[in-house]
C-alpha cells in the first residue's frame, strides 16, 4: 500500500487559510493520514520536488489578488524560469483558493499557483476549489462539498487501514503545557523579535475629525529607534501591527475561564511539531502573556472553534448547540448565531458557562491575533524617521446593540505616549514612476493615507504633476489632512478637487468631480502617459469611479472606453488598493 502522508501547505493573511489548513489536517486524521501542516514559506522548497504523497495547497487572496505574506517566497521560488517544465511530474496536489467574489481579481493566487503546478508537469487530484466570502455559507459553502470530493478520490487511492475515527472523539492536542517550578531560569518576556521587525515609540496621537463627527479617524505618528538600522519603505508600502489585548479584557476572559488564580505562573510549551507555534513565542511563558500578545479573544470564532469547543462542554444541552453549528445543515445557524452580530470568542464562552477549554488545548482552539497593516501617511525621503499612519477607529454597534470597537485600534487609542511598539514594513500594491510622470490620485475617506507618501515624495524631488482627488462629508468634519494639502497647494505642487458629499442639498462624489476636469484628465491619459491611482472603501467606491474614467475616455472619442481602462490596468497606469 502507498504511503498514507500528506502534506498540507497554506499562505495565509489574516488566519482564514491557517485555519482551513488544520480543518483538513483534523479529517485527515481521522482518516489515519499522517499529516504536516506548514506555510508555504515554511517548507523545504526543494522538497517539493521529491515529495512523492500528496499535497494540499490552501491560499487566501490579499490586496488586489496578491499572494499572502507567507506565502511570497515560495510563489517567487516556484515561478523560477531555470526550473525544468516537468519538475514536478511526480506531484499529486490540490488547490483550495480562499477569497470574496465581489473583488474584481477573485481568487487569482490559487489561480496561478494552479497554472503553474500544472505547468510544471504535477497532476491535481480534483478540481480546484474557490471558497467565497460572498457565499450566504461563507467560505464552507464551497470548502465542504470540496472536502467530500477529496476524501472520496483520496480513499479510493489509499484505502483506510481501519475505520474513520468517529467525530465524538477528539483529536490529540498539538501541545503539552504544564506548569513549572517559578525557580527555574527561563525566557519569560525575552521574545524574539518577528524577523524585519524596528522598534518605534509613539510620540503622538491626535484626533484628525471635529469633535461632533461621527467618524474618529487619527494620526498616529511613530519614531523610528535610532539604535536598529533604519529602514527605507517606498512610498505606497504599509506598516505592520500586531496589536496586544488591553489587560481589562484579558482580565475579564481569565476570570471568566477561572484561570485567574493560574495566570502568573510559569508554565512551559513543548509543541509535538514545531511548525506548529512560531518561534517568537517563548516556551516559558503565562497564561496572562500569551492570551495579552498571541491569542485573539476579541475574534468573531470561525467554526473550528465550535468543532472542538464540543469536545470539552460538560452540558448536552451546550453540546447538541455546538454540534449544529459544526455540520453543513448548521451553517446558517451558526451566521445568525456569531458571524452576523459579530459575537465575539468572550461572548461565546459567556452564552456557553459548562463549555471550557482544556490548557493543553489552547494553541487548538484560540485563534492567533492577526497582523494588521495600514498604509503609510509619510515619506521615508522627507522624514527617514518618522513613521505616519493615518486610521479609522473601528467602532460600531452590532445586530445586538453591543459597542464594538476594533482590536488594533482600541489598542492604539489607549496606548500611552512614549511606548515603544515592533513595526514591520511591507510593500504596498501601488507603485510610484521613479521619474515626473503625472500621477492622478482618487483617495475618498482615509484611502488618502498612501498618498500623503506619494505626494510628500515626488515634492521633495521637486515633482508637481501631482492631482488629487479627495472625497469626504464635511469640509469642516473630515477634511484630513487639509493643512498640508493646501500648503502643496499654494506653491503649485499640487492641485486639489474636492468633493464634500453633505455640505450641500445634492450630494457630490469624487466620481462627478473626475467627470467636471474630463479634459485635463484627457490631456493627461492621452498625452503624458499618467498613472491612475484609486485608494479608498471598496464598497461601490472603485466601480464607480472607474465609470467616471470611462465616461471621460469616452467623451473624448475612445469607443469602447472599458476596453481602454483595461489596458491601462494590465499596463500599471490604472492601479487601485481597496478595502471592506
Amino acid at each position: 500500500m502507498s504511503e498514507r502522508r500528506l502534506l498540507i501547505l497554506y499562505g495565509s493573511q489574516t488566519g482564514y487559510a491557517k485555519d482551513t489548513a488544520y480543518r483538513i489536517a483534523r479529517q485527515a486524521w481521522r482518516r489515519h493520514f499522517s499529516v504536516s501542516v506548514q506555510s508555504m514559506d515554511q517548507v523545504d522548497k526543494w522538497s517539493i520536488f521529491t515529495t512523492t504523497y500528496p499535497v494540499i495547497f490552501v491560499c487566501s487572496t490579499t490586496g488586489q489578488g496578491e499572494e499572502p505574506d507567507n506565502m511570497k517566497k515560495f510563489w517567487r521560488f516556484i515561478l523560477r524560469k531555470t526550473i525544468p517544465y516537468d519538475a514536478l511530474s511526480g506531484l499529486k496536489y490540490a488547490v483550495f483558493g480562499l477569497g470574496d467574489s465581489s473583488y474584481q481579481k477573485f481568487n487569482f493566487p490559487a489561480k496561478r499557483l494552479l497554472r503553474r503546478l500544472q505547468q510544471l508537469g504535477g497532476t491535481p487530484i480534483v478540481d480546484r476549489g474557490d471558497g467565497d466570502d460572498q457565499h450566504y455559507l461563507g467560505l464552507d459553502g464551497a470548502l465542504d462539498p470540496w472536502l467530500e470530493n477529496l476524501w472520496a478520490v483520496l480513499l479510493d487511492r489509499y484505502p483506510l487501514p481501519k475505520p474513520i475515527v468517529p467525530e465524538s472523539v477528539a483529536p490529540d492536542p498539538s501541545c503539552d503545557i504544564d506548569y513549572i517550578d517559578e525557580h527555574i531560569d527561563t525566557s519569560v518576556g525575552k521574545t524574539e523579535l518577528i524577523p524585519g521587525t524596528h522598534l518605534a515609540q509613539l510620540v503622538k496621537s491626535d484626533r484628525m475629525t471635529a469633535p461632533d463627527h461621527f467618524q474618529d479617524v487619527h494620526l498616529f505618528e511613530f519614531e523610528l529607534d535610532d539604535s536598529t538600522q533604519i529602514p527605507q519603505w517606498s512610498p505606497g508600502d504599509c506598516a505592520v501591527l500586531r496589536p496586544e489585548n488591553l489587560d481589562s479584557d484579558v482580565n475579564d476572559f481569565l476570570q471568566q475561564m477561572h484561570w485567574t488564580e493560574h495566570a502568573d505562573k510559569l508554565l512551559q510549551i513543548k509543541p509535538r511539531d514545531e511548525s506548529i507555534i512560531p518561534k517568537w513565542i517563548p516556551r516559558c511563558t503565562t497564561l496572562r502573556w500569551l492570551f495579552t500578545n498571541y491569542f485573539d479573544i476579541m475574534a468573531v470564532p470561525r467554526r473550528s472553534f465550535f468543532e472542538m469547543l464540543y469536545y470539552f462542554s460538560s452540558s448536552e444541552n451546550e453540546k447538541e448547540r455546538l454540534h449544529e453549528f459544526t455540520t453543513s445543515e448548521g451553517q446558517d445557524e451558526l451566521q445568525t448565531y456569531c458571524m452576523r452580530p459579530r459575537r465575539t470568542i468572550v461572548e461565546v464562552l459567556d452564552d456557553l458557562p459548562c463549555s471550557r477549554v482544556p490548557l493543553e488545548y489552547i494553541f487548538d482552539v484560540f485563534p492567533e491575533i492577526a497582523d494588521r497593516s495600514f498604509s503609510i501617511s509619510s515619506a521615508s525621503a522627507v522624514t527617514p524617521h518618522r513613521v505616519d499612519l493615518t486610521v479609522a477607529i473601528v467602532n460600531y454597534k452590532t445586530l445586538m446593540q453591543k459597542p464594538r470597537v476594533g482590536v488594533c485600534t482600541k489598542w492604539l487609542l489607549n496606548m500611552e505616549l512614549g511606548r515603544t511598539v515592533g513595526l514591520r514594513f511591507a510593500k504596498g500594491t501601488m507603485k510610484l514612476p521613479a521619474g515626473p510622470t503625472p500621477i492622478i490620485m482618487v483617495g475618498p475617506g482615509t484611502g488618502i493615507a498612501a498618498f500623503m507618501a506619494f505626494i510628500g515624495d515626488r515634492v521633495s524631488r521637486n515633482i508637481s504633476a501631482n492631482y488629487l482627488f479627495f472625497g469626504c462629508r464635511n469640509e469642516h468634519g473630515d477634511f484630513l489632512h487639509q493643512e498640508q494639502l493646501q500648503k502643496w497647494v499654494s506653491c503649485d505642487k499640487l492641485q486639489l478637487f474636492c468633493a464634500f458629499s453633505r455640505d450641500q442639498e445634492n450630494t457630490i462624489y469624487v466620481q462627478q468631480r473626475i467627470r467636471e476636469q474630463g479634459d485635463l484628465l484627457w490631456s493627461l491619459i492621452s498625452e503624458q502617459d499618467a498613472i491612475v491611482y484609486v485608494s479608498g472603501n471598496a464598497n461601490r467606491m472603485p466601480d464607480d469611479v472607474r465609470q467616471a474614467f470611462a465616461d471621460v475616455i469616452a467623451d473624448h472619442g475612445v469607443n469602447d472606453a472599458a476596453v481602454y481602462v483595461q489596458a491601462m490596468v494590465k499596463t500599471g497606469r490604472y492601479q487601485e488598493e481597496c478595502w471592506y
